[in-house]
């Protein structure tokens, strides 16, 4: 499970745990082959309205659409910049105040499940302190 900040009264995440595809990623000669990545995800939400439709609420749906078309677009060298393109995705979005997101490349050693990145922005307002 992702490791997620506290948050002050009145946020809360919603996540994505474990979403798998073969990525275009990284920088050595015998990467040149999509490889299998594991992608967890995490945006920081406010909830505005009392209502109980998709109206008020942000569509969860976000985090696997920002996975999906930015591993179409383009090869990225690092897990980094990957991690950083996805951030940059979800926080620009209305009404989030950040976002958790942990790459995990499933294949690179036979010893080992995972290398992988974590990265975490958020507004520190909505941060407990």
């Amino acid at each position: 499970m992702m490791q997620l900040p506290g948050l002050a009264p009145g946020h809360y995440f919603v996540f994505l745990e474990d979403l798998r595809r073969k990525v275009r990623l990284g920088v050595l000669a015998h990467e040149k082959d999509p490889q299998l990545v594991s992608f967890d995800l995490a945006m920081v939400l406010r909830r505005e309205n009392a209502g109980d439709g998709m109206e008020d609420v942000v569509d969860y749906n976000h985090l696997r659409d920002a996975v999906l078309a930015l591993t179409a677009e383009r090869h990225f060298g690092l897990q980094e910049t990957l991690c950083e393109a996805i951030l940059d995705r979800l926080t620009a979005l209305p009404g989030v105040y950040g976002a958790v997101v942990e790459t995990r490349k499933l294949s690179v050693y036979e010893d080992a499940s995972a290398v992988g990145c974590r990265m975490t922005r958020v507004d520190p307002s909505v941060l407990t302190r």
